[in-house]
């Protein structure tokens, strides 16, 4: 049985989450955003690979150091691998189904709030970076932000939402998606 591990770091007093999905052979590590010994500490099984949402500082400062700590391979979109600063990766397309540790790993390019942002399927829950945040979607007033794109993203994950879909973001507490569909004002429509 797979288990999604929300593990919270601080980067100078702000706060970041990292996943540790403990899949049935093994570890996968979500975003690397800081405090590299307490990520790899939270691994119970070998990482077979280090997976990026998006390339933003928060979510890559403990990137290299969970890289050497682990030897795993990482993956990143394209669109996302120079900010990240590592060289060699296993790019990321839309669509893409990663076999993963005995887990299945969905990909969906979901830019808008960074250009390469990707959100994984695992089952029926999302790890969807800083798409969508906790009554919010991420912030389209930066550099390489959209809410155009945002928009057209949030309308490719909503309609794999399920009644017990759980979405993991990269900042504040797990969330339902159905509690977020009711109450987060920046979701679009669902069109039936």
């Amino acid at each position: 049985m797979t288990e999604i591990e929300q593990v919270t770091v601080s980067m100078s007093g702000f706060e970041v989450n990292v996943y540790v999905v403990h899949a049935p052979e093994g570890d996968v590590i979500v975003d690397a955003g800081a405090e590299p010994e307490k990520i790899l500490g939270a691994a119970r099984g070998p990482v077979v690979a280090v997976l990026l949402t998006h390339a933003h500082a928060d979510h890559i400062g403990a990137l290299d150091a969970v890289l050497s700590g682990t030897n795993a391979p990482f993956y990143v979109h394209p669109d996302a691998a120079e900010a990240t600063g590592v060289g060699v990766y296993e790019p990321l397309d839309e669509g893409q189904e990663l076999e993963l540790a005995g887990e299945s790993f969905r990909v969906l390019h979901t830019p808008g709030h960074a250009p390469g942002s990707v959100t994984f399927v695992v089952g029926r829950d999302q790890i969807v970076g800083d798409l969508i945040l906790p009554g919010s979607v991420g912030r389209t007033d930066i550099d390489g932000a959209s809410w155009e794109e945002i928009e057209v993203s949030l309308r490719k994950v909503m309609p794999l939402w399920e009644d017990e879909t759980r979405l993991y973001a990269g900042h504040g507490p797990v969330m339902l998606a159905k509690e977020e569909l009711a109450t987060n004002p920046y979701l679009p429509p669902v069109v039936a």
